[in-house]
């Protein structure tokens, strides 16, 4: 009778979490409709499917003793396999234990949306796929990234907190008219960069404008734009401890940024790294450093105050 007292326990808390994440989901889903599409799994191509094998293998050898946790486990545990390209449900299931949740949308959404999604324990996750030439790397968001690259971390609880933190803050912030420009030029250029075959005059042009908005972006500063730098040289490249472990989703998710963080110069975090501005499309010159999750978490305080 114990013994089935017990399983019935857990029967009944394993159901009331699926239950909490349906509801956490359904509101998600509702407050983000906008951005929210269908996976449209039928819809992936062999070619697809081979485009994600290949650039895991690479991931897998490149990040088998350089990733902040044990990489192969985490895979495992946020629901992705290797060989196929990771379906939304199953990455849901495996996101419960964590009481994290993922939604499909289509590209890039705007910095306030995705943060507001971070808050509340929800990770975006575009549909579209690498193109072959662009395996090791690609200027745009894509499901590697975004799966591969942010869903790992999701094992470790101290930055799941962090995550959801960040997000708290940043979500409402407000973004200047030069904010939204620089967005939507670093946008356009993506995108165009990602075509099976771009044009490479039009590519230039989008990324002149992009570079010529971020000077100016550069002469007036904002809080969303310093936002936006702490959030690339931590969430998007950074690395921690005295043994340099990667832990930022760019470079989980591209073999040649991880490969070459090891001759990559590196700086101790600080809010100094707010006066390192980036390039999306380009390898980065330098990295910054945490020594452990207090001090990233101690930065982003420091951050938020900094900004306020």
């Amino acid at each position: 009778m114990a013994l089935n007292q017990k399983i019935r326990k857990v029967l009944d808390e394993f159901y009331h979490t699926i239950l909490r994440m349906q509801v956490a989901l359904d509101t998600v889903k509702n407050h983000f409709a906008q951005y929210t599409v269908a996976q449209g799994y039928e819809q992936y191509t062999e070619a697809d499917h081979e485009s994600w094998r290949r650039t895991m293998a690479s991931l897998v050898d490149a990040l088998r003793t350089r990733c902040a946790v044990p990489h192969v486990a985490a895979l495992q545990a946020s629901g992705l396999d290797p060989n196929f390209l990771p379906r939304l449900a199953t990455i849901n299931r495996a996101l419960t234990k964590f009481d994290w949740r993922a939604v499909i949308v289509d590209s890039f959404i705007p910095p306030p949306a995705f943060m507001a999604l971070q808050a509340s324990g929800t990770l975006p996750i575009t549909r579209h796929v690498r193109q072959p030439s662009q395996l090791a790397y690609t200027p745009i968001p894509d499901i590697v990234h975004e799966a591969a690259g942010h869903l790992p971390m999701l094992v470790d609880a101290q930055y799941r907190q962090f995550l959801r933190r960040f997000g708290a803050f940043a979500k409402d912030l407000r973004f200047s008219r030069l904010d939204e420009q620089v967005y939507e030029a670093q946008k356009r250029f993506a995108e165009h960069a990602a075509e099976p075959q771009p044009d490479e005059r039009k590519i230039g042009e989008l990324c002149a404008l992009a570079s010529e908005l971020r000077r100016e972006q550069a002469q007036a500063l904002t809080p969303a734009c310093l936002v936006s730098r702490f959030h690339w040289w931590t969430v998007e490249f950074g690395l921690i401890g005295s043994n340099t472990r990667l832990y930022g989703a760019g470079l989980l998710s591209s073999s040649r940024e991880a490969v070459a963080s090891d001759a990559t110069p590196k700086l101790r975090l600080s809010l100094d790294c707010l006066d390192f501005d980036y390039e999306i499309a380009e390898m980065q010159p330098q990295l910054f450093v945490v020594d452990d999750w207090h001090h990233l978490n101690e930065q982003l305080d420091l951050l938020q105050a900094h900004v306020s």
